[in-house]
Parts: C-alpha cells; sequence; structure tokens
C-alpha cells in the first residue's frame, strides 16, 4: 500500500496548477506600486544623468576639436618653412646658372662675323 501511496505522490507533484486569479491579483496589487516608484524615481535621474553625460561629451569633442586645430596650424606652419627654405634654394639655383650661363655667352661683337675667312688687320704707319 504504501507504494502506490507513493505513486500517487509522485503523480500529484508533477502536475501543474495553474495560479488563481486571486493569487495573480495579490501579485500585481503588491509588485505594482514597486514598479511604478522605480520608473518615477528612475525618470529624473535618468534625465540628469542624460543631461550631464551630453554636456560632458559636447566638452570632450571642443577640446579634441582644438586641441586638433592647434596640431594643424603648427603642421601647416612647418610645411610654409619648408616651401619657403625650398623656394629660397631654388631661386639660388636659378641665380647661380644665370651668373654661369653669364660667363659663358660670347661677347657682344660690332657687327656680323664671317667664318672662313681669315680677317687681317693692318695699320697703317703714320
Amino acid at each position: 500500500m504504501r507504494a502506490t501511496q507513493a505513486l500517487k505522490y509522485s503523480r500529484r507533484s508533477c502536475v501543474v496548477r495553474a495560479m488563481d486569479p486571486s493569487m495573480w491579483r495579490a501579485i500585481a496589487e503588491a509588485v505594482a506600486p514597486c514598479c511604478a516608484i522605480l520608473a518615477l524615481g528612475a525618470v529624473p535621474f535618468s534625465l540628469v544623468f542624460l543631461n550631464k553625460h551630453f554636456k560632458l561629451k559636447t566638452r570632450e569633442l571642443e577640446l579634441e576639436a582644438e586641441l586638433h586645430g592647434r596640431e594643424s596650424q603648427s603642421r601647416i606652419r612647418a610645411m610654409e618653412t619648408r616651401q619657403l627654405a625650398m623656394e629660397g634654394a631654388l631661386q639660388q639655383l636659378v641665380n647661380s646658372l644665370q651668373h654661369r650661363s653669364e660667363l659663358t655667352a660670347p661677347p657682344p661683337h660690332a657687327g656680323p662675323v664671317e667664318i672662313g675667312r681669315p680677317v687681317l688687320s693692318i695699320a697703317p704707319k703714320e
């Protein structure tokens, strides 16, 4: 007889019964105020948090933009300095080439020169 009672007991424990509607109502009445308090308390805190968070992010972005602005300005200044140095070096090269071409150029002549005929000039005696 005990074996049959144990079998019936185990069968009873395996059966899932639906909760009574009054039990649902009692749980809802206990949980609803807690959820309302959490929601009403969390909204102001979340609004303050979001406000502070986005102000901080805005400030960080402003500082980062300022920093990158300084870096880019210094980079531009360095490039301009290099460009001026290169322009000066190129100008010196051009000047030296012009001076060299002036030295290697033939002297100016009074008239046309004929090539192939020897020019003999004998000065008359006085």
